[in-house]
């Protein structure tokens, strides 16, 4: 329960102060706000607040909880034991999750993609959503709390739509060839089934939308 308040605020603040605007020049630069325990920044502990920049990775301690801020007014909040890592693509703003999860909230036309594992996933059709990404070895767990996910493999493409999850096993992935980019689409075996009513992270991001309206407690 202290997790999700503690989410709760944090997306409230994004959302309130966070100017909904055009993604600037440099979509890969954002604003990273530990709010509970620490976090480190290419393997060095990071300040609560700091700027974020292409090629940075990010780790999470346990009980932490981090939360990125971009232009545009997109977040992703990144909890305990998790790593990923920012860069940008044809001037596109991606997150490698490489263990643990995230939530994202996507307001703008040019959503932020997440790569995990052998998967892409983003908001459906550039529209406002929310959801929710975990990865533990080979298992992906894709939940879309508000709006639709839309999920890329290297056999399968299709929408998560709101309220429902995706779980998925990727084969081995390929090995990749000297000078590669690191990520390569596997194959995977799928299934789409209720999301059900845990609390997750996107919970409370979905909360704090509904609010934004109104000042912080």
């Amino acid at each position: 329960m202290k997790l999700k308040g503690t989410v709760v605020v944090i997306l409230s603040l994004l959302l309130l102060y966070m100017p909904v605007a055009p993604a600037a020049t440099n979509p890969a630069a954002g604003q990273m706000m530990t709010s509970k325990g620490t976090a480190a920044i290419n393997g060095v502990t990071a300040p609560e607040v700091t700027s974020i920049f292409a090629g940075d990775r990010i780790a999470t301690a346990k009980q932490s909880l981090t939360s990125l801020a971009f232009p545009g007014g997109d977040a992703v909040v990144i909890p305990e034991l998790s790593k990923a890592s920012l860069g940008t693509s044809d001037g596109h703003v991606f997150i490698t999750l490489e263990e643990g999860s995230l939530s994202v909230l996507n307001k703008t036309a040019t959503p932020i993609e997440i790569r995990a594992g052998g998967a892409r996933i983003a908001a459906a059709n550039g529209a406002s959503a929310l959801y929710e990404v975990t990865l533990h070895g080979n298992a992906l767990r894709v939940v879309a709390r508000n709006g639709a996910a839309h999920v890329e493999t290297a056999n399968r493409t299709g929408d998560v739509p709101a309220g429902m999850a995706l779980n998925a096993t990727f084969a081995p992935a390929p090995q990749q060839p000297a000078g590669g980019n690191g990520f390569v689409l596997s194959t995977v075996d799928w299934a789409l089934i209720a999301a059900g009513a845990a609390a997750g992270l996107g919970v409370g991001i979905y909360e704090a939308t509904k609010s934004s309206s109104s000042s912080p407690s």
